[in-house]
């Protein structure tokens, strides 16, 4: 095609030199669309590029953001967790009981950081009334990351002694680290990992609890009626608490028995008057 536009140029009648600069300025028109329509197509093509860069790094941005890190659980008798990911942000809070949904209720605290989302908890919760002098505050922290286990407890520590301080809270608070594995157990039950732990330490010394019926209790009433159990069972056998005074006496009793001679036993087929079962005293009860 270029052949014949510039063969057109042979039929006219002209100067040569004038023949020769409109040639060579077509031909230079030409290299030079060319040029541009090449140097556009690259820059459609970075652009493009540019885009696709731009949406993966906000898709994972936003998977990094939605995806929890750590989790923190609150029991009080309000029974609430947050979910924080790798920024230290709440992206979901969870209630397990209608307390807790009534304390949600009050504060929003999805997407503040969670040392901000848990000063404005316990102040709600100080509203409420759930931090009373007979309240047991359970705080539970569960990630695979150690190093930010370890800060976020401190931090979580440093919190609740303000919170006690400012609001004047005679509240005691227990705040520890559990595993993956109760996590996921507690979760299972629709139970914060402290009051978890709780029942599962009342049907140790008593079969009779289950999960479903003590899932209404606070921590603090599950660790009373565990206590009582324990308690009511050493009644039961006859077993005591040892003390400085009971091992102090039983040693001088010890003494007396070993000074008085064992009266001799006679040939019988009956069992011993204190053992109407004949098994001697040989039982033992674990704790």
């Amino acid at each position: 095609m270029n052949r014949k536009a510039f063969g057109v140029f042979e039929k006219i009648c002209a100067e040569e030199d004038l023949k020769q600069k409109t040639t060579s300025y077509l031909r230079e028109e030409i290299e030079r669309r060319a040029r541009r329509k090449k140097f556009l197509w690259l820059r459609r093509a970075t652009r493009f590029a540019c885009l696709i860069v731009l949406f993966l790094c906000v898709v994972l941005f936003c998977r990094e953001y939605t995806t929890p890190v750590a989790y923190i659980d609150f029991d009080v008798n309000p029974s609430v967790e947050f979910r924080i990911n790798r920024f230290g942000k709440v992206i979901t809070s969870h209630a397990y009981n209608d307390d807790g949904e009534e304390i949600l209720a009050y504060v929003n605290v999805n997407y503040l950081s969670y040392s901000e989302a848990v000063k404005r908890l316990l102040d709600v919760m100080g509203e409420e009334g759930y931090l009373g002098r007979d309240a047991l505050l359970c705080v539970t922290v569960q990630t695979n990351e150690p190093s930010r286990e370890n800060l976020m407890i401190q931090s979580l520590k440093e919190i609740v002694r303000e919170s006690k301080r400012d609001g004047g809270y005679d509240i005691l608070a227990d705040i520890y680290a559990v595993t993956e594995e109760v996590k996921h157990c507690a979760t299972e039950v629709e139970l914060s990992p402290a009051k978890y732990l709780a029942i599962e330490g009342l049907i140790e010394v008593d079969p009779e609890a289950s999960f479903e019926a003590c899932r209404w209790h606070s921590v603090h009433e599950l660790r009373e009626m565990a206590r009582e159990k324990c308690k009511e069972e050493k009644d039961h056998y006859g077993i005591q608490e040892w003390s400085e005074e009971t091992n102090l006496n039983g040693n001088e009793q010890e003494k007396q028995d070993n000074l008085v001679e064992p009266p001799e036993q006679k040939d019988t087929d009956l069992p011993n008057d204190h053992d109407p079962h004949g098994h001697g005293w040989g039982y033992h009860h674990g704790s």
